[in-house]
């Protein structure tokens, strides 16, 4: 079967991509804090690429004409245990077509085969049901719920806690 995603690490030619994503609201519905300060965006996506603790990587779509789609993250959580965090983002016009999982999976597969990841965890707000949904076909476990921790639609709502160790990841992927 053809792939039909790639993850490209993030380079200085993607920081003006990253960056305008980053900071484009309309990304980020389920978000309470998106950054707004595009020069600031930029210094920090600029030095996140070269870092031990940072992997940012653009989805890319399998046809060479494609725009970049979105993209896909991972960063240490904490580092003594061994433990990273995903994160994600998809342009609308790609979404619920299975990109995200696609792509979040190609990253879990780094964190646990190459960099040797004990755990990954994610969050989401208790109302995104989209990424609640990428998170359950990743094999992930909610493990908590951070209560009122997101304002968000000037409420506070709650924060789902997810997570998968390695060999769960190593079980659910026939590994």
């Amino acid at each position: 079967m053809n792939a039909r995603i790639s993850l490209s690490p993030v380079t200085p030619d993607d920081i003006d991509f990253i960056t305008t994503l980053e900071t484009n609201a309309s990304l980020w519905p389920f978000e309470d804090m998106i950054p707004t300060d595009k020069e600031a965006v930029r210094k920090t996506v600029a030095e996140r690429i070269h870092s031990d603790w940072y992997k940012q990587f653009v989805i890319r779509l399998a046809s060479p004409e494609a725009p970049p789609a979105g993209e896909v993250h991972l960063h240490w959580y904490v580092k003594e245990r061994e433990s990273w965090e995903l994160g994600y983002s998809l342009f609308p016009e790609y979404r619920g077509q299975g990109y995200c999982t696609e792509a979040a999976q190609l990253a879990l597969k780094l964190a646990f085969k190459e960099w040797r990841a004990h755990r990954v965890v994610a969050m989401c707000n208790e109302y995104n049901t989209s990424s609640i949904k990428v998170l359950d076909r990743l094999g992930m476990v909610r493990e908590g719920v951070f209560r009122e921790e997101i304002h968000w639609n000037n409420q506070w709502v709650n924060q789902y806690f997810y997570a998968i160790l390695d060999r769960e990841y190593l079980g659910h992927n026939g590994i």
